[in-house]
């Protein structure tokens, strides 16, 4: 019987094949405690697990084929610094000395300590990279318990089959990959972890969050994954089994052509100049990245700085990371979007953000944050003004909602500066400041913010969740998440014409702007500068460069205006098919 599944599409493409279910399962720990003579022996297991676990990820690293070292090389160094991580060790070694725990609780308690520390991070981006830990932390627990895992060699069962599993570790993937497997399907997951990002770069097709997918897909089962829409069809009868395999033919050519899209120029048919700029949250993603004709980065996160972390990133140590940064864009400018977190301790524990917030998107986060730990804040801002001296820097305030903080923003950017002139340190002295425009607060007044600011940055995600009062992880309610709201429309119109009459830059960093979907859309609006992941840049590069601007303004507008959900989306359809001559 035919079966159709949804996720979530995080690489695309389309494959066909067989399945394999891939389940690896967890260590089993229980709350166990040790006798002080005992202490020495499980101290020592511990060291060996980590070991063990370190050269597991250095023979996996040596073993990849050269062809996507480059990308793989980023996600198995960041599971071996995870492995090395000091005060991880640290802990550990501590809970079985002090508290006498065994080895396997001492390391399983402290995944859980690191777990609590993420609870409240609003930033979903952040959020995840709690999945490296945990796939670090349970590797370290196999090799504790001896739990028998499927090793390198038996991946060969991966050849030429979509494989489905509960969730994906990058180490995982990459072996996948070289196994010669077809796709991937996990029942956990989601688009911004490192697995997803890896799938992405090594053009692996492969969907997320297929709850119970173990369960209903059997093996040997035929599949087809379809990494572009997220659905998953089982044991397909002959017609879509031929539709699929012709949809699959036609993106192979469509990929084949987008490779040479990124060689043009950003500009539409009518000769208007479109900024694609890029959004990252890792350093490391620069190694993997084509930078052709990219205008620059519109956002970079930088709370990877501030994860899994008992202490503070010093001054120094911000310094050198945004410095790297820089100069390997070569130029072009890189915006610094400043820590936005949630409450309580989810990133270094030397963070205070008062109680616990029962609701982390509408706590102490953003700019909040950062007045209220001014001295945090300082130390980022001397840090990116001191990187700003070998390239290009604008800083970019998150969750502003009212024009007095950003008033205080300023003032802490100024006396960021005179601290800097006074320990006679070399730094940047012009650069813009924006803020994101993403609570309403700020679109509806964005004429009045445009008097104190450089640029504006819309981040249509939060944007959307805060305009219509609706969390968009949760299952109950996401079916509200709606980009095409009236609501919303007007809110980024507003905020595209404030700039325009106040001649400042406006570009959108939200997933809008790397939706094929909406990009005509956000043209006719106006919007003249697009921020997205790197994978989306091909296409959006394609819709830009075949369409003329001016064109499009009317049936945007027309768009706006419509109340029924059905015809927006019929309008919608007609704008993105349109053919210009």
């Amino acid at each position: 019987m035919t079966l159709i599944l949804k996720g979530i599409a995080v690489s695309k493409g389309i494959s066909i094949g067989k399945s394999y279910i891939f389940n690896k399962g967890n260590p089993s720990v229980e709350e166990e405690y040790i006798k002080k003579s005992s202490v020495p022996q499980e101290k020592k297991r511990f060291d060996n697990a980590v070991k063990k676990t370190l050269n597991q990820f250095e023979f996996i690293k040596q073993s990849i084929n050269p062809s996507i070292k480059k990308s793989a090389a980023i996600f198995l160094d960041t599971h071996i610094f995870l492995v090395k991580d000091k005060a991880f060790l640290n802990n550990v070694r501590e809970n079985i000395k002090s508290k006498k725990f065994s080895a396997d609780w001492a390391v399983y308690y402290e995944l859980l300590e690191i777990k609590k520390s993420f609870e409240n991070i609003a930033d979903p981006y952040v959020k995840q990279r709690i999945e490296d830990i945990k796939h670090v932390v349970l590797k370290i627990l196999e090799n504790l318990t001896n739990k028998k895992v499927k090793t390198h060699k038996t991946f060969k069962n991966f050849k030429n089959c979509i494989i489905i599993c509960d969730d994906l570790t990058p180490t995982d993937v990459l072996i996948m990959h070289e196994s010669k497997g077809l796709g991937l399907i996990s029942e956990f997951g989601g688009p911004s972890s490192h697995s997803s990002i890896l799938t992405r770069s090594l053009e692996m097709p492969t969907i997320v969050g297929v709850k119970s997918a173990q369960s209903i897909i059997k093996d040997n089962d035929t599949l087809i994954l379809d990494g572009n829409e997220g659905n998953i069809v089982v044991n397909p009868e002959k017609k879509a089994l031929s539709y699929y395999k012709n949809l699959q033919q036609k993106y192979l050519r469509k990929k084949r052509l987008m490779s040479t899209i990124l060689k043009k120029d950003n500009i539409t048919l009518d000769g208007k100049k479109i900024e694609i700029m890029i959004n990252l949250e890792l350093p490391q993603e620069l190694k993997i990245i084509n930078r052709t004709n990219i205008d620059g980065v519109g956002l970079f996160r930088t709370e990877y700085l501030y994860a899994d972390r008992k202490d503070l990133p010093t001054e120094d140590e911000q310094y050198f990371a945004y410095k790297k940064i820089i100069q390997k864009m070569k130029g072009v400018p890189v915006t610094f979007r400043t820590l936005d977190v949630g409450s309580d301790k989810e990133v270094s524990e030397n963070i205070k953000t008062g109680s616990v917030a029962k609701n982390p998107a509408l706590g102490l986060r953003g700019i909040r944050h950062s007045l209220y730990e001014q001295h945090i804040f300082i130390s980022q801002i001397k840090a990116i003004l001191r990187a700003g001296h070998y390239g290009k820097v604008k800083i970019l305030l998150p969750m502003i909602t009212n024009i007095s903080e950003v008033k205080s923003s300023l003032a802490l950017i100024e006396e960021a500066k005179k601290k800097l002139g006074l320990e006679k340190k070399n730094f940047v002295k012009d650069f813009d400041v924006g803020i994101m425009v993403e609570v309403p607060s700020s679109a509806v007044l964005a004429k009045r913010f445009a008097k104190y600011v450089d640029f504006f940055s819309i981040g249509t995600n939060d944007l959307v969740q805060y305009t219509l009062a609706i969390d968009r992880i949760d299952d109950e309610v996401n079916y509200l998440y709606d980009p095409l709201n009236s609501a919303v429309l007007n809110l980024i119109k507003t905020t595209i014409e404030a700039g325009k009459e106040s001649n400042i830059p406006v570009v959108m960093c939200g997933e809008m702007a790397g939706d094929n979907s909406y990009v005509r859309l956000l043209m006719g609006l106006g919007l003249e500068s697009f921020s997205m992941h790197p994978s989306a840049v091909p296409e959006v590069k394609n819709i830009i460069t075949s369409t003329n601007a001016d064109e499009i303004k009317e049936l945007s507008m027309e768009i706006i205006d419509v109340d029924d959900n059905d015809q927006k989306n019929i309008l919608l359809d007609t704008l993105n098919k349109k053919i210009f001559s």
